[in-house]
């Protein structure tokens, strides 16, 4: 009798377990950028070197913070011309990617010289540029009213780095 009570009181420990862990990972899925993020802050931009990443904040920027994601994306947080950004660079576009959730473009898209902008719009309403050069994306975020800030900026950037391969 004391090994059947034993054994019923086992089975439903289990069960609690096992349904609260199917539920921990039903959210888990939910908060995939905020369950799975390794953030190490850095002193510098030269701290992306390692990655083989040379991104830094725009000159007269203000508050930038600079940070490795994962290991493998370069990211600088700053404010500039009364806006909060985010600079986001990676070898690995699917990273940098799943920062935004669904997105949609905009249908806003550019050419800046020679590379294609997409320029879209999070499920949170963050507007964000994407650009390839070589082998690392590129990804400029704001949650900006103004469209044409973020645009001018991610186009600034995009000539600096072919300035910086010349």
């Amino acid at each position: 009798m004391i090994r059947i009570f034993i054994s019923l009181i086992t089975c439903a420990f289990l069960f609690t377990v096992s349904c609260s862990n199917s539920e921990n990972k039903k959210t888990q899925n939910n908060n995939v950028s905020e369950s799975v993020l390794d953030y190490m802050q850095m002193d510098s931009p030269n701290s992306f070197v390692p990655l083989g990443i040379k991104i830094s904040a725009p000159e007269n920027s203000l508050n930038a913070k600079y940070f490795i994601i994962n290991k493998d994306i370069a990211e600088i947080d700053f404010d500039y011309m009364d806006n909060s950004y985010i600079y986001r660079a990676s070898k690995n576009s699917n990273s940098l990617l799943s920062f935004y959730g669904d997105y949609t473009n905009s249908g806003k898209n550019f050419i800046e010289g020679d590379i294609n902008v997409e320029y879209n719009i999070s499920s949170n309403a963050e507007k964000f540029t994407l650009w390839r050069v070589d082998d690392i994306y590129y990804v400029l975020s704001s949650k900006a009213e103004d469209d044409t800030d973020l645009i001018n900026l991610s186009s600034e950037y995009i000539k600096r780095i072919h300035f910086n391969k010349n």
